[in-house]
């Protein structure tokens, strides 16, 4: 004999307010996809291929330029380093913390047809842009036709 599921929807209004703080809890508890650590920081990055090269960008806000590492090595594009916890002591009433802290490491694997001498970096509003431009022979060329 068969069993069928039901699959039943609720509406966002019948929704508990409690369900996004049970959510949390069970990633933190079992893993989260977006994070190798319950509770690590780990910042969004985009990565954009164009003719010339790679763009990267990272999202680090609260962080220093001087706390961020970049490298490439063995065409692997790392970004490293640290948010320090912002700490204003507020010792009259509630206080609720859901930003994340610490170390994080993130790294991308580049095609062997990168330039790693041209490598720039910049910061600017929370946002660390990283270009790596492909090799001149890695560049694709547009080849002229001749007529006889």
């Amino acid at each position: 004999m068969a069993r069928e599921v039901l699959r039943r929807s609720v509406p966002a209004a019948a929704a508990s307010p409690w369900s996004d703080d049970f959510t949390r809890m069970v990633q933190q508890f079992f893993g989260d996809a977006d994070a190798s650590l319950a509770g690590a920081f780990s910042p969004a990055l985009d990565v954009e291929e164009t003719e010339d090269g790679f763009t990267m960008h990272v999202e680090l806000p609260g962080v220093k330029p001087e706390e961020v590492d970049v490298s490439l090595e063995e065409n692997v594009l790392t970004v490293s380093g640290k948010r320090d916890f912002y700490d204003e002591k507020n010792t009259d009433g509630f206080r609720r913390v859901e930003r994340r802290f610490g170390r994080f490491h993130r790294a991308v694997r580049l095609p062997d047809r990168v330039d790693p001498d041209k490598v720039a970096a910049s910061y600017k509003d929370g946002l660390l842009t990283v270009t790596v431009p492909k090799a001149e022979s890695a560049k694709p060329r547009r080849i002229q036709v001749s007529s006889d």
